[in-house]
């Protein structure tokens, strides 16, 4: 500790000590050293998943449907001694039925299309918060007195300058 002139005004915090202006101060740069330190930089890379196809496809059944059909028929029957009865040109035996069909239905298959259902795809993006652990590194400056010969130094307004 110093001891002050009565005569000189206090010194206010942060400003050197009066009595130490007086003193004659020589410092001489030995060197610099740039400390370095990590950061991390996260890029967002889009990748793939997966994929999947959506394709429409055909799929066939076979359906038995069961239809009604009419068959008009006209019934010849030829009785004995009525006399000669002829179908095409051919005689026709007394005491037979023959049948001559007259109108017949048949089935006729026609296929139609109708909505069975709809489907809609959609796509839908989320964004989650994802935290990635990184272990980042600094320099530090790391300085070994082991002799004790630190001491605590007032710095002068020009010498930094």
């Amino acid at each position: 500790m110093t001891s002050q002139d009565p005569t000189m005004p206090a010194a206010l915090p942060g400003e050197p000590d009066a009595s130490l202006l007086g003193q004659a101060q020589s410092r001489t740069e030995l060197g610099r050293m740039t400390l370095h330190e990590e950061r991390a930089n996260i890029e967002v890379v889009r990748g793939g998943a997966g994929s999947v196809s959506v394709l429409r496809r055909v799929v066939e059944r076979e359906e038995l449907v069961p239809v009604q059909l009419v068959r008009e028929t006209l019934e010849i029957t030829v009785q004995d001694g009525q006399g000669l009865v002829t179908l095409n040109g051919e005689a026709l035996e007394p005491g037979r039925t023959y049948e001559v069909v007259v109108r017949e239905e048949r089935a006729e298959v026609t296929k139609q299309i109708y909505a069975l259902s709809d489907v809609v795809l959609s796509k839908q993006s989320r964004t989650v918060t994802h935290e990635e652990a990184v272990t980042l590194r600094r320099e530090t400056l790391d300085v070994r007195d082991p002799h004790g010969l630190t001491r605590e130094l007032a710095i002068v307004d020009e010498d930094l300058r």
